[in-house]
């Protein structure tokens, strides 16, 4: 903390603001000495804030009642505190408005662009991070659109060095803003000066940004839960011919090699005050490929087993509210042009950086509580962690569904409409087979498995088809090709949609310019789609649709394998998840004016030796499990919330009792706190999230309301019927 915190005044506190209204409102008429007086309005400030928010029309009376002749100077400053907050999330730092020169104001926007460079750098460095990890063979590489999801989801909001640099300015009055020294530079153009004021700013502006750790990403590894290889099986066949004209074909093998692999596994990344999960899945793959030297051909399978990024869904993110306030008053870089926020300047900080940035999280805290606590203790760590209650993210958090780049949305929905299939689950299949065309195979033909000639012998294109598959496996009685259906030389010819036609082939040309490509997206989105149907996929049938999926990626012949039975059921798990939150299946709501909140098994009841607050109803294997509102109500919470990991807190009024709900460890969220919400209404996705072993529902019910956990709890089971195990 900076010395200057250690009592208790505060940029809110200033003796002396009413006993000098005249002067205070003097200095008003001029942009920073005006707010200089109204941030001297002391502890009424916070008051005021609310007047104008909530109860404006009753406290109008209060106000006249007890500042008397000064009300109009206050609803002076209460309208300046309003523009002050207007002024900094426009980036008019310094509260110049209409006064500011040109200069002024370029050098205001490189300040904003300086701190959204700086920003840049800690996502940066994690997507290189998480890229490296999967840089070498034979790991698949991970998808750029999802490296770009994440690092954009971890990003530290730019009101952080906003706030810090505001309170360096209002606090110290002989502070001269960069202004001064910088107002009478010129440039030949706007951009110059820009670029000026950015070099100026960012080397000023350095030690904030390198010397605060909340800037740098902190990665947690972790360990792979399989063994990982690369198997490669090889025979050898050898035709030759004597002097004599005699053949004779010798056959070598099937020989074996078996190779173990490693590679750094990064289970979880915190960047400042957000805290990513990062998704892995096993990767099982099967490729066959075939490879000529002299009179010999060699018949090579390669088979996988890795532990990889899962690149089809997000990772979860949560918040570390208490590292938030740890980083707005205790933990960054002070300095010539930042400023820690006073414990007693917290709540107005908060308040401001949610005007600055829509990503700016929204955090539960006591701050009366905080405060005093801190002035007690002269240490702000031992009380953040009983006075933070919990928070919820900004723009960037409640995720609803899995994740997939939206690049593709209209081709895959245009592709499954015109064939009949779902578009998530041709989203999935996308994902699965080329990381959603992040790998170069899917857009140039001369990627992918080569022979020792250097010719393309394995599947092609955004779909990843053979070439026999796309263009028809009649072609071999005029084209050379592998039994796997492989096709040697140029495949250009396969492009031909009278080529396709004439042998049968599953390729389309989508977008009808003419060509049938596997390499052009539409094109490949149309086949992959119809071919799902012409195999068995019937929508509505999970059964059908897994099968389908096992026979595009196993054959005819290798569909019931492991391999693709695997490929099969991540895909469908992959899709519901991309089929924008949909649950796994509905839930039957009970008669009366209350529902259980899910369907399951009761894994614990509450009670116990060490004492359960609430509910367990389990998972029992399933996927997307909906939770839902147990009785109508408003939404009073939504976010993490310390070891419950995801969390809502609804409250209701039932036969004239009060009763808040809470519904733990949630994967996702579909309500907003202040929603209303109905009995049987789906507000969430069963998860895993917070200290969870699996997942579940832990669900509470307190009475009236919560306070903390031990408070006002009740067993859930006097309250809800029992919920049906199915």
């Amino acid at each position: 903390m900076s010395n200057s915190d250690s009592n208790n005044e505060s940029t809110n506190i200033g003796k002396g603001a009413i006993d000098k209204p005249i002067n205070a409102g003097k200095k008003g008429i001029n942009g920073m000495r005006l707010l200089k007086g109204a941030k001297k309005l002391g502890k009424y400030a916070k008051l005021l804030k609310s007047i104008i928010s909530k109860v404006l029309g009753s406290c109008i009376k209060w106000l006249l009642g007890v500042l008397g002749p000064y009300v109009i100077l206050v609803f002076i400053l209460i309208i300046l505190l309003l523009l002050v907050l207007q002024s900094v999330a426009s980036f008019d730092l310094f509260q110049k408005a209409s006064t500011r020169s040109e200069t002024e104001v370029t050098f205001d926007n490189a300040v904003k662009e300086v701190f959204e460079l700086r920003l840049e750098a800690g996502p940066a460095e994690i997507r290189d991070k998480l890229k490296s990890t999967h840089s070498e063979n034979p790991y698949p590489a991970v998808s750029e659109p999802w490296l770009n999801q994440v690092g954009d989801m971890l990003k530290q909001s730019i009101a952080i060095p906003t706030i810090h640099h505001y309170f360096k300015n209002i606090k110290n009055d002989n502070y001269k803003a960069w202004h001064e020294k910088y107002k009478d530079y010129t440039a030949d153009s706007k951009d110059l000066l820009t670029k000026k004021f950015v070099e100026i700013i960012d080397k000023e502006m350095a030690y904030y940004f390198d010397e605060s750790s909340n800037y740098k990403p902190i990665f947690v590894e972790g360990t792979s839960p399989i063994d990982e290889f690369e198997k490669v099986t090889t025979t050898t066949s050898c035709t030759r011919t004597d002097e004599e004209g005699n053949t004779s074909t010798t056959v070598t093998g099937p020989t074996t090699t078996v190779k173990n692999v490693s590679h750094e596994i990064i289970d979880e990344i915190q960047l400042g005050y957000l805290k990513a999960k990062i998704p892995y899945k096993e990767f099982h793959s099967t490729v066959q490929s075939t490879s000529s030297s002299g009179d010999c051909v060699s018949d090579i399978t390669t088979e996988l087993q890795l532990y990889v990024i899962d690149d089809g869904s997000p990772p979860s993110i949560d918040l570390i509210p208490e590292e938030l306030v740890r980083i707005l008053i205790s933990t960054a870089k002070e300095g010539d042009y930042t400023r820690l926020v006073p414990v007693q300047d917290l709540e107005y900080s908060i308040d401001l950086g949610q005007e600055i940035d829509e990503r700016f999280p929204k955090p539960d805290i006591d701050y009366e509580g905080l405060k005093k606590c801190y002035f007690k203790n002269k240490s702000i760590d031992s009380c953040i962690g009983e006075f933070v209650l919990g928070g919820s993210l900004g723009s960037v958090g409640g995720l609803e569904s899995g994740w997939f780049p939206t690049d593709f949305d209209s081709i895959y929905k245009a592709a499954a409409e015109h064939c009949g299939i779902d578009w998530f689950i041709l989203a999935a299949v996308h994902g699965q087979e080329t990381s959603f065309s992040s790998n170069p195979v899917a857009y140039d033909p001369t990627k992918g498995s080569m022979n020792s000639k250097g010719e393309l012998v394995g599947a092609v294109g955004h779909f990843q088809f053979m070439p026999a598959t796309w263009v028809g496996w009649n072609a071999a009685k005029d084209f050379p090709m592998t039994s796997a259906g492989h096709i040697s030389g140029d495949l250009k010819w396969i492009t031909v949609p009278a080529n396709v036609k004439k042998y049968g082939g599953r390729g389309m040309d989508g977008n009808s310019d003419g060509v049938a490509s596997p390499w052009d997206m539409t094109d490949a989105a149309f086949a992959a789609a119809c071919y799902l149907k012409n195999i068995g996929y019937q929508k509505g049938n999970e059964t059908s649709i897994k099968t389908a999926l096992a026979k595009y990626n196993g054959g005819n012949v290798a569909w019931q394998g492991a391999a693709a039975q695997k490929y099969a059921n991540e895909v469908w798990s992959n899709g519901k998840q991309f089929e924008s939150g949909a649950a796994s299946s509905p839930i039957a709501v009970a008669p009366g004016d209350v529902t259980y909140p899910t369907t399951g098994p009761i894994r614990q009841q509450y009670g116990g030796q060490v004492f359960h607050y609430g509910i367990d109803i389990g998972s029992a294997g399933r996927t997307n499990v909906p939770i839902v509102s147990i009785a109508d109500g408003v939404v009073s919470y939504v976010g993490p919330l310390s070891t419950y990991g995801n969390i809502i807190r609804v409250k209701h009024n039932i036969n004239g009792e009060d009763y808040e709900t809470l519904y733990a460890h949630l994967a996702s969220y579909s309500v907003k706190k202040g929603e209303t919400v109905k009995k049987g209404q789906k507000i969430a996705i069963m998860g895993n999230t917070g200290k969870s072993t699996g997942p579940h529902l832990h669900f509470e019910v307190h009475k009236p309301n919560f306070v903390r956990q031990a408070t006002n709890p009740m067993n859930p089971l006097r309250l809800i019927p029992t919920p049906p195990v199915k």
